[in-house]
C-alpha cells in the first residue's frame, strides 16, 4: 500500500507541483517592514524583485509583463527591466490587503499560458499598427540580419530563420545569412502568423501592451483614425 501511493506521488506531473508550489507562495504573508528599504536602490532588476518580494522567477515575470507591477522594459537581453523601488513598496503593501489581484492566471506556471487576441485586424488599426511599428524601429538601419532581430525582438535565431525560409518572414539571402528588410520585419510584425504566436517574446508582449497608449495619443492629435 506504501509503495503504491509513493509510486503515485512520484508519477504526478510536475506541471501541477509548480502550480499549488506558487499558489502556496501567494497565500504566504510577508513582513516587508523587515526590508531596509535605504539599502534598496531607486530602481532595481527583476532578479532583485523576486528576491525582495520572496516570489518564484516566474511570478515576477508575469506582475511585470502584466503590469501589475509598473515597469520600463530596455529591450535589453539581460536585465531588461527596470522597477522603481516605490512600485515595489506599494506592491508589496496591496498585497497584503488584496493577495489574489496578483496571482498568475491558470496556466502561467505550466507552460501553457497564452496572450489571446484578434488575429485579424480592421483596416484603420493595421494601419496604424504599421506606423506604430515603424515609429519604434525609426533608428534602425534599414537591412536588418536574422542575430540583429534576434537581439531586437527577443526571439531565437532558430523562430526566425524558420520564419524567413517558411516565407512568411520575406528575406534574401547574402553569405549564407539571412538579411531581412525593415519594411519586410514591420509586416511581418503586424502580421495574422506574428500575432498567433502563443509564447511571445517580452518585447513583443511590451510592444503590443503599448499600442493602444500610443493609439488614443495619435487620435487626440489627430493623427490616427
Amino acid at each position: 500500500m506504501f509503495r503504491a501511493s509513493s509510486n503515485a506521488s512520484e508519477n504526478a506531473p510536475k506541471s501541477a507541483f509548480l502550480e499549488r508550489t506558487a499558489e502556496r507562495t501567494e497565500r504566504t504573508t510577508y513582513n516587508n517592514e523587515a526590508i531596509n528599504w535605504d539599502d534598496v536602490p531607486d530602481r532595481i532588476t527583476k532578479d532583485q524583485l523576486y528576491r525582495i518580494c520572496y516570489i518564484s522567477k516566474s511570478t515576477a515575470r508575469y506582475l511585470l509583463q502584466s503590469g501589475k507591477i509598473p515597469c520600463y522594459y530596455t529591450g535589453k537581453q539581460t536585465r531588461c527591466y527596470q522597477i522603481k523601488k516605490e512600485d515595489v513598496i506599494a506592491y508589496l503593501e496591496d498585497r497584503k490587503l488584496f493577495p489574489q489581484a496578483y496571482a498568475a492566471p491558470k496556466g502561467w506556471y505550466r507552460g501553457r499560458y497564452e496572450l489571446k487576441m484578434e488575429i485579424h485586424l480592421p483596416p484603420e488599426v493595421l494601419e496604424d499598427l504599421h506606423a506604430y511599428y515603424a515609429s519604434l524601429l525609426a533608428s534602425y538601419r534599414d537591412v536588418l540580419t536574422a542575430a540583429e532581430v534576434c537581439k531586437l525582438t527577443g526571439y531565437s535565431k532558430t523562430a526566425v530563420n524558420n520564419w524567413c525560409g517558411s516565407g512568411i518572414l520575406k528575406a534574401f539571402k547574402r553569405s549564407n545569412v539571412n538579411h531581412i528588410p525593415k519594411v519586410y520585419l514591420i509586416e511581418f510584425l503586424c502580421s495574422p502568423d506574428c500575432r498567433s504566436i502563443t509564447r511571445k517574446s517580452d518585447w513583443h508582449i511590451w510592444t503590443l501592451k503599448r499600442f493602444p497608449a500610443w493609439r488614443r495619443q495619435k487620435q487626440a492629435e489627430g493623427g490616427a483614425e
